[in-house]
């Protein structure tokens, strides 16, 4: 049966010439065109539909459903992929665009910082790029300069730049010398938290990002205790909700954790339960974000597994801390899904040894005995259908007619092999063509 919705003028993006023509790919004649492959995967349903399609109208999609059942469809031009899985592009839910993901981001910001905002720019651009090729058509921005984060989210929606979809809370909210101070408010009362607040507001942000515990990044700073105080981030939250904004929190310790729960922000990064002595997980805690439907964001790493992959003398990309209690936080976040708390992927990407193209590779780390203990649907799942949903995106995160023509089409089955991930033939961004068909490059695209 298809899934369709009425026919409209197509809006003038780009879209494919028929899969013979190669030559010409995606996005060349501005029409109505078909996306074929052995599996659709709508990013909510149990199991794919074998032998599917999606129709790509402009930025839409028009209608999802089995090849058998086309009828006037047909004869559309299509891209025939044989072999491959169709799923919504991949949503990124913790990214910072300035950060280079190398050893050392912080330095590398700085230098950046000094050169003006065109060169934290052209790094951020560089950075949507590489998502976009891995399969992410939305990201979470929760840490740049506002000039440069406002900048980068109307390029893509404008079009004059693609890439994937930016959601941003631009500038976070810190103490002063807090946790990522150099791009932050630093603030130390709730008057002054509440002025930041509305002055990203003012600005244009998406979402507010408060830094509620310290960091690794940052020096003399404390991730184990809270920075601010209870009247704090119920000042913050108040005048977030006041403005109509959510609120993200930096969290690690249980204390900090406990009182963004009891504040209602609407997600947890990190979300450790980490302290100076180990992990002290809070159950009453997470029964309560559970309650209040907050989720937490465990921004876990790949890197473990493919250090492990890669076998003896393999560079070690993970901090001696983490790698001690690496057992202790992924049984952590078991339990925080088995009380029922909702879990939204995240790479963290730009800090430390976290790339933009990471988060397929991370997904894996969420899957089996080895990671989280996820299957691959619900990992898949967090990265699509629930992060939408949890993002406030109505539009995105499910193929299904009228959603945005957001695509990521694999090469096998990821709901039975979640590395067919990392093997990525075709990406649609708003039905614009950021990978081509058999991973061909976007050529003069950029």
């Amino acid at each position: 049966m298809i899934s369709s919705r009425a026919d409209t003028e197509s809006d003038g993006s780009p879209a494919p010439r028929p899969a013979e023509e190669p030559s010409a790919g995606p996005g060349a004649d501005g029409g109505r065109y078909l996306v074929t492959a052995d599996r659709v995967w709508d990013g909510v349903s149990p199991e794919p539909v074998g032998d599917g399609f999606v129709l790509v109208e402009g930025e839409r999609i028009g209608a999802v459903g089995r090849r058998a059942d086309l009828g006037e469809l047909a004869d559309l031009p299509r891209v025939e992929l044989p072999g491959a899985t169709v799923l919504p592009g991949l949503i990124d839910s913790h990214v910072h665009l300035t950060l280079s993901g190398s050893a050392t981001p912080i330095r590398d910001f700085k230098k950046d910082a000094r050169a003006g905002s065109a060169a934290l720019a052209v790094r951020g651009v560089r950075n949507l790029r590489r998502a976009a090729l891995a399969g992410v058509t939305t990201v979470r921005d929760l840490g740049t300069p506002n000039d440069v984060a406002f900048a980068l989210r109307s390029a893509v929606a404008e079009g004059q730049l693609l890439g994937p979809r930016v959601l941003t809370s631009g500038r976070p909210i810190t103490v002063t010398g807090g946790h990522c101070h150099w791009f932050s408010h630093e603030c130390d009362s709730p008057t002054e938290i509440r002025v930041a607040v509305r002055r990203q507001a003012r600005d244009g942000a998406d979402w507010i990002k408060l830094m509620l515990s310290g960091g690794n990044l940052t020096p003399r700073t404390n991730p184990g205790r809270p920075q601010f105080s209870a009247e704090e981030v119920r000042a913050c939250v108040e005048e977030a909700d006041r403005l109509g904004l959510p609120v993200a929190v930096h969290a690690y310790d249980p204390h900090s954790i406990r009182r963004a729960a009891d504040t209602g922000v609407r997600t947890v990064e990190h979300c450790l339960f980490e302290t100076a002595d180990g992990i002290a997980f809070d159950p009453a805690t997470a029964d309560l974000m559970a309650a209040r439907g907050i989720a937490f964001v465990p921004t876990i790493s790949g890197a473990y597994q493919r250090m492990r992959s890669a076998g003896p003398g393999a560079p070690d990309l993970i901090a001696p801390r983490f790698r001690a209690r690496q057992d202790l936080i992924r049984e952590v976040f078991r339990r925080m899904i088995a009380a029922g708390v909702p879990m939204v992927a995240g790479s963290d990407a730009g800090v430390p040894q976290r790339a933009f193209d990471g988060l397929p590779a991370d997904l894996g780390a969420l899957v089996g005995a080895d990671g989280m203990g996820l299957g691959c649907r619900e990992a898949l799942r967090s990265a699509t259908s629930v992060a939408a949903a949890q993002l406030g995106l109505a539009d995105a995160g499910v193929l299904a007619p009228g959603r945005r023509a957001d695509l990521l089409a694999v090469d096998g089955d990821p709901l039975r092999d979640i590395g067919a991930l990392v093997r990525p033939r075709l990406v649609l961004a708003a039905g614009r063509v950021a990978l081509g068909p058999g991973g061909s490059g976007p050529g003069a695209t950029w």
